[in-house]
């Protein structure tokens, strides 16, 4: 298989599954008729649940044979068994969502366990919002008399942050070992999301800039419409459509929201590749090209990938990338499950050749290995590569890149910093990124109850080069509370 081909089915495979999933998530609806009205339906209804996730997972999931990961029969068991814990504690539509939540965060893992559908609750807070930047929790918004944006939550309950962020946040949302998930959960601490084996904080301790600390109580009320336009760029900043620009005379802009673009942004994504073109001699002599990921949350990588071969040039990035991926195999899970869902996916792309030939190929392969009961179908590779030998190639754009990495960055997010960091001109810019499963090509199953869905992935990575749980450091880290496109940019100008 020549490089080209091989980089182009990993993100073929990946947007297909994407499509599917999200078409499974817009059609998940429960009549109000089945939803139970009373505690010992809801304690029932969540029991059954959990133990369908348990199931469901260890049948199809390829961490039950992962040499990899031989932790993960056993940390199952424990996720099971601390969900049914809490549903034993709690009952009703809340005790559902935090029992499901607390199962799939004991994973540590985005790409197992399952979500509930349940609706949730009007959100309360305490008449401020917070957001976790470096290593605080900083006020970002508030309605209250002396409390300001930018003051630091030092403490609630008698209680350091960071213990609370372990014991309030991290045990229903995120993996504690991700810096980036600290920045992009930071802000439920101080939410009210109706979960029932959580009670409100009831004050907090607050430290100024200048250092003078101050003690609040904490009322508690629903959150006014009207504040969620003041937490609209809270996350990481205010949102630019996908675009090349020049706000700044030498600096180039590339903005990539999202590597999942609906049909408009798609176009917007081919007018971004003719001005790479049309505009390279500027590129090359600009003082720097920022790529902007904020917002990003994945997609397909043939997006990225195409945004690098228009900077750097096609062949030096298929060789970089091929060297880079040279080691990892694609192990497919052959359950029953697993083999049927892709063989469904051959009447899918039937009508679309490249596609069709490589899911006809996976599907083929994983039911002969359920045949003869072995766990995976492993991708067979030629390795012999297309380019010109041994030699090195270099790229004549050498211009600095700043790419901005926001804290939720994985999947083909990490993908595209994966490429850009290949070049020695490229330096990372922000938060810690997220990081990733081995465990890929999720499909999603219904719960029993409807109210839900386990996630399964179909397939494993072995020896690749960013393992589990790797996420990247920011070369240049940026800690201030404000994302915002123009604070950015000023920032960037420093260097």
């Amino acid at each position: 298989m020549t490089i080209k081909t091989k980089i182009f089915k990993r993100f073929l495979l990946s947007f297909l599954f994407i499509v599917i999933a999200s078409s499974v998530i817009a059609s998940s609806v429960v009549a109000e008729s089945d939803i139970p009205e009373i505690p010992e339906q809801w304690r029932s209804l969540t029991e059954r649940d959990i133990e369908a996730i348990y199931s469901i997972s260890s049948l199809n999931h390829p961490g039950m044979f992962d040499i990899n990961n031989p932790r993960f029969p056993v940390l199952l068991k424990q996720a099971k068994a601390e969900a049914l814990m809490l549903s034993a504690k709690a009952s009703g539509a809340q005790a559902h969502v935090a029992a499901i939540a607390r199962f799939s965060t004991l994973l540590q893992d985005g790409h197992a366990g399952a979500f509930s559908s349940v609706k949730r609750p009007v959100r309360r807070w305490p008449g401020f919002s917070a957001v976790w930047r470096g290593s605080a929790l900083k006020v970002y918004y508030s309605e209250i008399e002396n409390i300001t944006k930018g003051d630091v939550v030092s403490q609630c309950d008698s209680q350091h942050i960071d213990a609370l962020m372990r014991e309030r946040v991290f045990k229903y949302h995120g993996e504690i070992e991700q810096p980036g998930h600290w920045w992009s959960h930071g802000w439920r601490l101080l939410i009210d999301e109706g979960n029932p084996f959580l009670l409100p904080l009831k004050n907090c301790e607050f430290v100024k800039p200048n250092g003078e600390t101050y003690s609040k109580v904490l009322n508690w009320s629903v959150r006014p419409q009207a504040v969620r336009k003041h937490l609209t760029d809270a996350y990481n900043g205010d949102e630019l459509p996908i675009d090349l620009t020049w706000p700044a005379r030498d600096i180039a802009w590339i903005a990539m929201p999202t590597f999942g673009p609906n049909e408009r942004q798609v176009t917007d994504y081919k007018n971004v590749f003719k001005k790479i073109v049309t505009q390279r001699d500027t590129l090359l002599s600009a003082k720097a090209v920022v790529l902007d990921l904020r917002h990003n949350q994945g997609g397909s990588s043939y997006w990225s990938l195409k945004i690098a071969k228009a900077l750097w040039g096609e062949k030096i990035v298929e060789q970089k990338n091929a060297e880079y991926s040279k080691n990892t195999e694609v192990w497919w899970r052959a359950s029953k499950g697993n083999t049927e869902y892709v063989q469904s996916l051959i009447d899918v792309v039937k009508d679309q050749p490249e596609m069709y030939q490589l899911i006809t190929t996976v599907a083929k392969g994983m039911a002969q290995s359920l045949k003869s009961k072995k766990p995976f179908y492993i991708e067979l590779e030629d390795h012999q590569l297309t380019q010109s030998g041994s030699k090195l190639l270099t790229s004549d754009f050498t211009t600095k890149v700043f790419v901005i990495v926001p804290p939720q960055c994985a999947s083909a997010c990490l993908d595209a910093i994966d490429v850009f960091k290949l070049f020695p001109n490229t330096q990372l810019f922000g938060a810690p990124s997220s990081a990733d499963s081995t465990y890929m090509e999720v499909r999603l199953v219904d719960l029993p109850s409807g109210l839900g869905k386990v996630i399964v992935p179909n397939k494993v990575y072995v020896n690749r080069a960013r393992g589990k749980g790797d996420y990247y450091k920011p070369d240049i880290a940026y800690n201030d509370i404000d994302w915002t496109t123009n604070l950015l940019l000023k920032q960037i100008k420093m260097y």
